[in-house]
């Protein structure tokens, strides 16, 4: 969800918008961004009790902090906590994504239109996490869908952030070193470059690992992997930090009720702040309090900052080592994600293979404390580079993707296969999972019908086909278990490892007329593209029919 674009009221200056809404009493958009940020801290307190403000939202379809789902067949519902403030409901994530990807959307359009376009010549792309599930990428389509997005074929396209910033660094030229007698200079185009990408936003880091083919277009090494290690961690330990200060949370949350104009320039100051420290960072860095904030801190707690600040009392003074400790809280987990890639890749490599590059991207990525983290823990091992402009390269990078994409394959993240039925096997089959079909056979239940392998490279329009039978002649619609495993070859769909996430609907009304012999579809899924696609013919005829796959969310 990135939106380039140019705002005031922003701590650093940054060619993309805030993940944020206001809303007012009848939820509705007041404002959106940056903007909504500002207003609602700088809101008077019985105006703001008449909004509500929300940020990092779509954070909450990853599991953060809770996702409820409704009935299978309604749409996926995920929500956030409500307002220890206001006490107000609980309002759903899914609508507050829509909002926002409408309010992106509308503006999109206006400045497009207004160039002497038409909006129905363009594509859209909408950028995610590399470890989001089926599920998730399912609600954001749907969102999007709901915020008035095409709903055409190829008229919207998903694509995930650190291989978007991959074509960016591609496009853009970046250099990469080769060792050895007659190395020649090379691009992360040139065939044979191996190089893991290292996307680190605000809530999210996310690694991926590729591998130019003899045609210079990418394939990926290993599954996509990512955890919760974003800058915004840093800011709420920094917000730790402040609360020791200042003598509680109680206290910041009461501050930022009383003067939100000033908690707002307050972190706005460490922003700057955060941008500047450095891996071998040695000086105190001071926050100057706004005189708002200065006014409202009573003698105990100005007797704090001097005891604890060697007497200083009109900043906030962070030591060399608590900036070192604030970086500390994500840095060793990025870390660890870095070094898992990098030895699944060393595994897949040959003993003429060039060292792989590690590429650091998004707009955590700007940081010289993480740059130089990075850069010491893998310098035995693989070259370090910063992607050019790397806070924009995702958003940039999406255009790319859009009109040229770079990607050859993808590894597959899990098995898949649907629930079957097929002939028991006395002796292997249990028989707890026999049944009897219309014809009196002896059927297994539950066997997993296995469409791609965990961790197979899989290109991006390569499909699977198998054929399918209903074992009923009422049967008008063919509803198979859509199930996942990190196993390779799992038989029975309750085997352990197997999860069941969603339902694939093929529609039979167009072969009824047929004996139920010849009612067979060959249904045929497609793994390598940024999600999973679905389509069903008819053996007999060759005519497609509507198909239709349901992912559920299993948090």
């Amino acid at each position: 969800m990135n939106f380039c674009n140019r705002w005031a009221a922003m701590p650093v200056a940054t060619a993309k918008n805030l993940t944020a809404l206001l809303l007012d009493e009848n939820g509705d958009v007041a404002a959106w961004g940056y903007d909504a940020r500002k207003r609602s801290l700088t809101m008077r307190p019985e105006q703001l009790a008449k909004h509500r403000y929300m940020t990092a939202f779509k954070m909450a379809l990853d599991g953060d902090p809770l996702i409820a789902t409704g009935d299978q067949d309604g749409p996926p519902v995920s929500v956030l906590p409500p307002s220890s403030a206001t006490g107000e409901k609980w309002i759903p994530a899914f609508g507050a994504i829509s909002a926002y990807l409408q309010c992106i959307r509308e503006q999109a359009v206006d400045q497009i239109t207004a160039s002497g376009y038409s909006e129905d010549v363009i594509r859209w792309c909408l950028t995610i996490p590399g470890s989001w599930s089926d599920f998730q990428k399912q609600v954001m389509r749907e969102a999007a869908k709901t915020a008035g997005f095409p709903t055409e074929e190829g008229r919207l396209l998903l694509a995930y952030e650190p291989e978007a910033a991959a074509h960016h660094a591609r496009v853009s030229g970046t250099r990469v070193e080769r060792r050895g007698r007659g190395a020649k200079g090379a691009t992360l185009m040139t065939p044979g470059v191996r190089f893991l990408v290292v996307d680190c936003g605000g809530g999210t880091v996310d690694t991926t690992a590729y591998e130019n083919d003899s045609d210079g277009l990418m394939v990926e090494l290993a599954r996509a992997e990512g955890a919760k290690l974003g800058s915004n961690y840093i800011n709420e330990a920094f917000l730790d930090l402040l609360a020791k200060r200042l003598g509680g949370h109680d206290v910041v949350a009461q501050l930022r009720q009383q003067h939100p104009g000033a908690y707002l320039e307050l972190l706005d100051a460490w922003e700057r702040t955060k941008i500047n420290i450095t891996f071998k960072h040695s000086d105190t860095e001071y926050i100057t309090l706004p005189a708002a904030v200065d006014r409202f801190i009573d003698d105990a707690t100005r007797t704090r900052l001097a005891r604890l600040q060697d007497d200083v009392t009109d900043a906030i003074a962070v030591s060399a080592e608590e900036s070192r400790s604030l970086f500390e809280t994500v840095v060793p987990g990025i870390l660890q994600l870095v070094d898992e890639q990098l030895e699944v890749m060393q595994k897949s490599a040959d003993k003429k293979a060039q060292p792989p590059v590690v590429l650091l991207v998004g707009g955590f990525g700007t940081s010289p404390y993480l740059q130089a983290s990075v850069e010491e823990h893998v310098s035995d091992r693989a070259q370090f580079l910063v992607a050019p402009d790397p806070n924009v390269a995702v958003l940039f990078g999406a255009v790319h993707f859009c009109y040229e994409p770079h990607t050859r394959a993808r590894r597959a993240k899990l098995t898949y296969g649907i629930a079957s039925a097929e002939k028991f096997e006395e002796g292997v089959d249990p028989d707890d999972c026999k049944f009897q079909d219309e014809d009196n056979r002896d059927m297994c239940r539950d066997r997993f019908s296995r469409f791609v392998n965990v961790g197979e490279v899989v290109p991006t329009d390569k499909e699977v086909g198998h054929s399918y039978t209903p074992l009923f002649a009422s049967q008008d619609v063919l509803k198979v278990r859509l199930y996942t495993s990190d196993h390779p070859d799992p038989r029975y769909t309750h085997d352990e490892g197997c999860v069941k996430v969603g339902e694939v609907s093929v529609d039979l009304s167009k072969v009824m007329r047929f004996a139920m012999e010849d009612r067979g579809v060959r249904v045929f899924m497609k793994f390598g593209e940024t999600e999973v696609k679905v389509r069903a013919v008819v053996e007999r005829s060759g005519e497609e029919v509507s198909t239709e796959i349901r992912f559920h969310s299993n948090l």
